[in-house]
């Protein structure tokens, strides 16, 4: 009982700091994961995220992405996809846009420690960044992710879970064409969610979003509420 007392405290700590931070943050994310089982070997993967400015006024980015999946066996799995990401920007009462394409290559690595979900994903990522032109850069990213479940049914198919994760962007060729930097960004993570199949989940979290811009370091608080879906 007192275990259980324990678990739903954290659980409302981690609400109330969500809440928080969305009241005072610098912007919300929407995020549709959704995974398509195609054969006992083969996956079809599709995310859409929408982004907000600060303070919500307007959507300013729109990310689209869809890979094929191969399952190496019950843990590990590589992927190719592809990726387009548009970001809109007010400037002096005018709308500008950016396109983006990414072609990316991906191995995820799961790993179950009794309830506990861990994850390990690296990515590689070829870019198409047009500022006046396309230029092309290559990027990698390291996502490490546990979800761990709080008041959850014993096989943690239906309950309430807790997620903590972090991912780093460096940047390991053509630097140059994007900040200049081999540092590009770092997103730790945390979230409060529920389970209510092994095909839905969704949570509420917030992201400390630190980027390495031309013009220096920028930090953002950001909420992110995310849907995912297996079927």
């Amino acid at each position: 009982m007192l275990r259980k007392r324990n678990w739903r405290f954290l659980t409302c700590g981690l609400l109330f700091c969500n809440i928080t931070a969305f009241a005072q943050g610098d912007g919300a994310w929407l995020f549709l994961s959704h995974t398509q089982k195609l054969s006992q070997k083969f996956d079809l993967l599709a995310d859409v995220q929408l982004r907000s400015t600060e303070h919500i006024t307007y959507f300013s980015t729109l990310l689209l992405r869809t890979a094929f999946n191969y399952n190496l066996n019950k843990h590990q799995s590589v992927a190719l996809g592809y990726a387009h990401k548009g970001d809109w920007e007010k400037e002096d009462g005018r709308k500008s846009y950016s396109p983006e394409h990414r072609i990316y290559e991906q191995y995820l690595h799961q790993i179950k420690l009794e309830r506990m979900e861990l994850m390990l994903r690296g990515r590689l990522e070829q870019r198409f960044v047009k500022e006046e032109q396309y230029e092309f850069s290559q990027r990698a990213r390291l996502l490490l992710s546990a979800q761990i479940p709080l008041i959850a049914n014993k096989d943690f198919t239906r309950g309430i879970y807790a997620s903590l994760q972090d991912e780093v962007f460096l940047n390991v060729q053509h630097k140059g064409n994007v900040n200049g930097s081999f540092f590009d960004q770092n997103r730790p993570y945390a979230s409060a969610g529920y389970r209510f199949s092994k095909k839905l989940d969704i949570e509420f979290g917030y992201t400390r979003w630190l980027q390495r811009e031309d013009t220096g370091d920028k930090t953002s608080d950001v909420m992110q509420l995310m849907i995912t879906t297996n079927l």
